[in-house]
C-alpha cells in the first residue's frame, strides 16, 4: 500500500480531498482541527516519512522516524481486529499531538470512516452530536470516568494510561463493548487489546493480526511486529502466555525489591484506586534494613488522623502484608509530563530536597 493512495477524509459528515482537507481545517476555531490540518499537511507532502516524539516506553524520551506506509499497516490490523467498514462514525477527541490521534486519523484514512471531531477534554461524549451514533471511540480512561452519554457509542478503545479498579467496575454497566489497548508511540498506537467489560472480559492482552510476543532475560515483552524495521523490547514486565497473548504485570523500572521480595507497584496501585479520590502512586525509597521499603506518595495535604487510619485500615483489606505502604507521604503537587502522566522518580526527587 502506498500513502498517496489515501488523501480523502470525511469529517463531520462532509467529504474532503487532497488540500480541501487542509483548508477546512485551517478555517476552523477548533484547535484540535487546525492540528489535523497541520497532520494532513505532513501527510500529503512527498516525504515518505514522519517523526513522532516517544513517551519513554522502552527508555529515555526521544524522536523517532516512522513510514508512512507503516502507519497505514497499523490502521489496517486494527480494522481488521474491529472489522470497520466504510462510512462508520468514529471519534476524534484525542490531541492529534500524540500517536494515538495521529493513528486515528489514518484509520480514517484507510478505512473511509467518517470522523466526527469535538475538541479534547475530560468528557468528549457529552459533546458528541445529538441523534449521532458513533462506531468507534478511542479514549483516555480519564476521558471516561464520566460515561454520561456512553450508550451512543458501539465501541470504546481505552489508552494511554491503566484502567483503574473503580473504573473498570463502572464501565461493567456499559452497553459499549469497552477495550484496553497495550501499545505505545515505537509500535505506531496498540499491538494488543483486552476486554473489559462483558462476559468475555479478561486480564489477557491478546495480539493484533500479525503481531508476535516474547520476553528477555528480565521477562520484559519484546514485540515483533510484520510491518515494523525491527522487534521493540520493552521495560514492561509480563507473564508470556504464548506467542500471541500475555498478563501485563508492571514496569521493570519500577519493581521495589524490598527484603527480596519482588513487589509491582501498578498491580498494587490498581487494587487501591478505589479507595481514594486524590491522585496517587506507590514506590520503593532506600532503607537501611530492607534495602527498599514502600511507600506511598498522595497529591494532597496530609490527610487528618481519623482519615489516615481509615486508609490504612482499607489498604490491609485489599493489599498482601507486603504490599502494604511502610509510609504513606503527601506531595502538594506531583511533577507531571505534556501528557499528563505522574513522573514518578522525578516527584521523589522534588518531595526529598524539601526535606
Amino acid at each position: 500500500m502506498n500513502f498517496k493512495d489515501y488523501t480523502q477524509l470525511k469529517l463531520n459528515g462532509r467529504h474532503f480531498n487532497g488540500d480541501e482537507i487542509i483548508a477546512y481545517c485551517n478555517a476552523s476555531k477548533s484547535n484540535n482541527l487546525k492540528m489535523l490540518g497541520d497532520f494532513i499537511t505532513e501527510w500529503l507532502s512527498p516525504e515518505t516519512t514522519m517523526k513522532l516524539q516517544t513517551s519513554g516506553s522502552t527508555g529515555t524520551p526521544k524522536i523517532i522516524t516512522v513510514e508512512k506506509n507503516q502507519m497505514l499497516q497499523s490502521a489496517k490490523a486494527t480494522t481488521q481486529f474491529f472489522g470497520f467498514e466504510e462510512g462508520q462514525n468514529a471519534l476524534l477527541c484525542l490531541p492529534i499531538t500524540y500517536i494515538a490521534g495521529k493513528m486515528m486519523v489514518v484509520r480514517a484514512l484507510f478505512s473511509k470512516l467518517n470522523l466526527i471531531c469535538v475538541e479534547p477534554d475530560e468528557a468528549p461524549l457529552k459533546k458528541i452530536p445529538e441523534n449521532t451514533f458513533i462506531d468507534f471511540a478511542p479514549l483516555t480512561p480519564m476521558q471516561l470516568n464520566d460515561t454520561a452519554n456512553s450508550s451512543s457509542v458501539k465501541t470504546i478503545l481505552l489508552g494511554g494510561s491503566a484502567v483503574s479498579s473503580k473504573l473498570e467496575s463502572a464501565i461493567q454497566e456499559l452497553e459499549s463493548q469497552v477495550y484496553h489497548g497495550y501499545g505505545m508511540t515505537e509500535t505506531l498506537s496498540h499491538v494488543a487489546l483486552r476486554k473489559v467489560n462483558g462476559e468475555d472480559k479478561s486480564e489477557i492482552y491478546q495480539a493484533l493480526p500479525g503481531v508476535k510476543f516474547s520476553t528477555d532475560e528480565r521477562g520484559c515483552l519484546v514485540i515483533s511486529v510484520p510491518y515494523l524495521n525491527e522487534r521493540i523490547i520493552t521495560n514492561d514486565i509480563v507473564t508470556l502466555l504464548n506467542n500471541y497473548s500475555f498478563i501485563w504485570k508492571g514496569r521493570a523500572d519500577n519493581i521495589i525489591n524490598s527484603g527480596g521480595v519482588k513487589l509491582f507497584p501498578e498491580s498494587i496501585e490498581l487494587r487501591i484506586s478505589a479507595l481514594l479520590e486524590e491522585p496517587f502512586f506507590v514506590a520503593g525509597m532506600p532503607d537501611n534494613l530492607l534495602g527498599e521499603k514502600l511507600c506511598m506518595f498522595i497529591e494532597a495535604q496530609k490527610f487528618d488522623t481519623e482519615k489516615l487510619e481509615l486508609l490504612r485500615d482499607n489498604l490491609k483489606k485489599v493489599l498482601d502484608k507486603y504490599e502494604i505502604p511502610k509510609e504513606i507521604l503527601f506531595v502538594n503537587k506531583f511533577q507531571r509530563t505534556l501528557s499528563d502522566k505522574i513522573q514518578r522518580q522525578s516527584t521523589i526527587l522534588t518531595f526529598l530536597s524539601t526535606l
